[in-house]
């Protein structure tokens, strides 16, 4: 593998890594919000719960008297039938009740307490239809009550004063969907509030880490320029020198273009590293293409000593005009590394064409003008191509790094990049550039 492929393949793993971590940093996003929507349900729920049983009805549920006892008598009663007739009650029944210190009466129709266990002295002995209505469900006397109905007449079973708290709670249908909208809604919001905390925490935390691996990308490019420039000062500088026979300078030629590609290497990890972490083109502003693209044709020219890589320039009458919103240093890497592109895979030569003109206006449609640059040389090959053609990532491919950053330029700018075999041609390269215009 050559030098470049193992730098772009460095490249490609370093850039993969901080996309698997931003995946599992939203899996763990999501595992948090739903985490914490679920256990924040669970306590909705318990504290509805606790609301109804402390604000419903919920009857004899921790009552302090004893249903169980109170059934007995009442199936003891209607056993007899009659009020005249003494009942054959649970022994065990009877002592259950005077453990608790509770009583009990059989009250006739006629409203009068026909038999009577432990009956509090301030407990009265008759009753008419709205003396019953009052304690059936509530309190007699300040006694805690519970009734059954048996065939002699009503059963009352009362328990000590203070014992017992009973109050009613009742309610309409519409509070009861009122409620159940109420409960929607507070998982709807507990799921909001734990998606809304941990997305704040996950983009600070990815924005620290971009932040380091931005200053460490930085660093790591301005250490390197320096030791790179002076090898191909030296290697430039051998490659010229008379002194040395035509196998040695070609081979210092040979070192002055590999350290020229590692250079444009750095270049374009440089621009990678403004691409991926950044939403727009630093300080973007309005930016004339026209002499840009004179300006890298004309360096393109000045290194083509042997003249195997001529470039045909077509600007229309009104380019000079054409402004894009950018930033300049972004748009002439973008250009270079087109043109270097073809000078690079075509070292036998091959001709190179740059075109810049305006779209014809579209309606809803933004004003675009198109950049192409296209050679006749070998092509970049079918499986370089469908590469190219995948929707963007952050992902750097092992090969065609210079033509990833192409098309991150034109994204960050809002356009659009398409690379293409030439119409009517057998072999060479297109690629397009569409770009709104300022």
């Amino acid at each position: 593998m050559s030098e470049r492929g193992r730098a772009a393949s460095w490249a490609s793993s370093a850039w993969g890594r901080p996309v698997l971590a931003k995946v599992r940093e939203a899996l763990r996003i999501v595992g948090f919000s739903a985490t914490f929507a679920v256990v924040a349900l669970v306590a909705n729920l318990v504290v509805l719960l606790v609301f109804f049983m402390t604000a419903g009805s919920l009857d004899e549920v921790g009552s302090p008297l004893s249903y169980t006892a109170v059934d007995e008598l009442a199936e003891a009663f209607d056993a007899a039938g009659t009020p005249d007739e003494t009942p054959q009650l649970p022994k065990g029944t009877i002592r259950e009740l005077r453990d608790a210190d509770q009583w009990a009466m059989l009250v006739d129709d006629a409203g009068q307490v026909a038999w009577s266990l432990d009956l509090p002295e301030d407990v009265p002995t008759t009753y008419t239809m709205r003396d019953v209505a009052t304690f059936t469900r509530w309190y007699l006397r300040d006694y805690p009550v519970v009734t059954r109905v048996c065939a002699p007449g009503l059963l009352v079973v009362g328990a000590p004063k203070g014992s017992e708290w009973k109050y009613s709670y009742s309610t309409n249908m519409g509070t009861m969907v009122l409620f159940l909208g109420l409960f929607v809604m507070l998982f709807v919001t507990n799921m909001v509030v734990a998606i809304a905390l941990a997305r704040a925490y996950a983009r600070r935390s990815w924005a620290e880490r971009d932040h380091a691996r931005t200053e460490w990308v930085a660093a790591v490019s301005h250490d390197v320029r320096t030791p790179l420039a002076v090898a191909l000062a030296d290697a430039d500088t051998l490659a010229h020198d008379a002194a040395l026979d035509h196998r040695q300078r070609a081979r210092a030629e040979r070192v002055v273009g590999r350290v020229e590609e590692v250079s444009s290497l750095v270049a374009d990890l440089n621009v990678a590293n403004r691409l991926s972490y950044a939403m727009e083109p630093v300080e973007a502003r309005p930016v004339a293409l026209a002499p840009i693209v004179r300006s890298v044709a004309a360096e393109a020219l000045n290194d083509d000593a042997a003249g195997a890589h001529p470039i045909d320039v077509e600007l229309g009458e009104d380019v000079e005009e054409i402004m894009v919103r950018g930033d300049a240093a972004l748009f002439r890497r973008m250009l270079v590394n087109l043109v270097g592109n073809s000078v690079r895979h075509n070292p036998e030569g091959c001709s190179i064409r740059i075109a810049l003109s305006r779209l014809p206006a579209r309606p809803l449609r933004r004003r675009q003008c198109l950049l192409v640059v296209e050679d006749d040389g070998r092509g970049l090959g079918q499986d370089l191509l469908e590469t190219l053609r995948r929707a963007p990532s952050t992902e750097l491919p092992e090969h065609g790094l210079g033509l990833v950053i192409v098309r991150r330029i034109a994204h960050a700018c809002g356009g659009q990049v398409r690379f293409m075999e030439p119409e009517g041609a057998p072999t060479g390269t297109r690629c397009e550039v569409r770009l709104p215009l300022a």
